[in-house]
């Protein structure tokens, strides 16, 4: 049986479209690969780090240098370019005291693997050198905030107590003493010991040259002595009538700032003179005084009391 036209007509419009799709695979494909290999540009800043600084100079705002740079490679490399596996080393050797401007070289940079330099947009750096100067500075602990009620700060010691500085001379001139940051006392029931930053600008160098100390902070219950004046005496026993003169006493008392700052509230604390079994009279007595645990009894006054019976 012989095809009609017509399916005849279907068969090569199908194979046509086959053709088609194809080209247009094949050529996104190709324009994918050219897209990936194609060597494209772009600027990079980089900071610049400096070797062979003589050791009585010192490089002033260091930091802040950075160049400008031309790179090419493939677009997915260029995406994936690290600043860590980026450097531009310039050399300070034979430089002296004074200002300099230093010609980046090509040989100074490095870049990752398969990224080229295609042009230094920064051609050079301009450097301050100075006369390093060194001075030897007492730390001091500076303390913030308060111990917990009936506590204090017995001693503070720091480590190491003493630090080199480097830096200009005019850096050094004001200084006598590097304070640390903050110690925060709130609260603080025990002594303790914590690492505590330099209160010291950065410019500064030191040696050690971490940037800070250990401070041990020694905290101790507050002691206290106190003078009781007037506290009444109680009497015990008493049979018959009687006059008892003085009919008060002073104490000195020593102990834990919470303890004898409150010492007239606590139940234990009483002053008493017994009169039991006593005889129709006059008598010379002492009072018993009970203090709270760990108030100890420093003075009192008087020590003896007179104390009369009647028949």
């Amino acid at each position: 049986m012989t095809p009609s036209p017509a399916s005849n007509n279907k068969r090569v419009n199908a194979a046509w479209l086959r053709w088609v799709i194809l080209s247009l695979l094949l050529g996104a494909a190709t324009t994918a690969l050219i897209s990936r290999t194609e060597k494209q540009e772009r600027e990079i800043a980089i900071g610049v780090t400096f070797k062979n600084l003589s050791d009585n100079l010192l490089l002033m705002d260091a930091p802040r240098h950075s160049v400008r740079l031309l790179v090419s490679d493939s677009t997915s490399t260029l995406h994936a370019i690290d600043a860590n596996e980026t450097s531009c080393r310039v050399d300070l050797s034979g430089l002296g005291e004074g200002t300099h401007t230093l010609t980046v070289n090509p040989a100074d940079v490095a870049l990752p693997k398969g990224v080229s330099l295609k042009a230094l947009l920064t051609p050079s750096v301009t450097i301050r050198l100075e006369t390093l100067s060194q001075k030897t500075a007492q730390v001091v602990a500076i303390l913030e905030g308060h111990p917990a009620p009936g506590f204090a700060v017995a001693a503070v010691s720091i480590q190491p107590s003493r630090i080199l500085l480097k830096g200009t001379a005019s850096m050094l001139a004001d200084i006598d003493t590097v304070e640390t940051r903050s110690i925060n006392l709130k609260d603080a029931a025990e002594s303790f010991k914590k690492e505590v930053p330099l209160n010291l600008p950065e410019a500064i160098a030191v040696d050690p040259p971490l940037r800070f100390v250990v401070a041990h902070v020694e905290i101790k219950e507050h002691i206290i002595t106190r003078v009781l004046e007037s506290i009444p005496v109680s009497v015990k026993g008493a049979s018959a009538e009687f006059r008892i003169h003085p009919d008060a006493i002073s104490l000195t008392v020593k102990g834990p700032e919470a303890i004898v700052s409150k010492i007239e509230t606590d139940p234990a604390f009483a002053v008493t003179v017994d009169l039991s079994n006593l005889t129709a009279g006059s008598h010379s007595l002492k009072a018993v005084i009970n203090l709270p645990v760990r108030a100890k009894l420093v003075r009192i006054s008087p020590e003896r009391f007179s104390v009369t019976i009647s028949q």
